[in-house]
């Protein structure tokens, strides 16, 4: 339970939130719970597939946050994936791609790392630098639908 804790820890507080360029966030006023379900909904809209839900908001109180709602969504596109591990192992940390849901006050808070900032990782790579920008394009598509969620 501590290494989930310490992995959700660790995507929270990667990046600082301020005028940081990795981390890409939103705010909606609908309830933890409903944005979760609809973000699930919206996936595969665009064509991904969640991988896994990780809850967290149980191992965070160890380290006494504090929080009624805090999810990890894993998503990705199964052979988009494979191909890109199959090329550049290194990308196995950030892969599948990730959203963190969760509860603040009367809002829900959604925070993912933004993928262009792995370009200078592969400066020799034009390829996967136009899926990291595709990816910030569909991510942003994604938590801008959420940022109009209804109470």
């Amino acid at each position: 339970m501590r290494v989930i804790a310490g992995i959700c820890l660790a995507l929270l507080f990667a990046f600082p939130v301020q005028a940081d360029p990795t981390l890409v966030m939103a705010r909606s006023s609908a309830k933890a719970a409903h944005v979760m379900d609809v973000l699930r909904e919206t996936l595969p809209e665009y064509g991904y597939s969640v991988a896994h839900v990780q809850r967290c908001d149980g191992g965070m109180a160890e380290f006494d946050y504090k929080t009624d709602y805090y999810r990890v969504i894993f998503f990705g596109k199964v052979e988009e994936v494979r191909s890109i591990l199959a090329r550049h192992p290194q990308m196995a940390p950030y892969l599948p791609l990730k959203i963190v849901v969760i509860a603040e006050n009367n809002e829900t808070l959604l925070a993912a790392m933004d993928p262009r900032a792995l370009d200078p990782m592969f400066p020799d790579d034009p390829e996967l630098q136009l899926q990291f920008s595709h990816w910030y394009n569909d991510i942003q598509a994604m938590l801008n639908e959420m940022r109009q969620l209804k109470k």
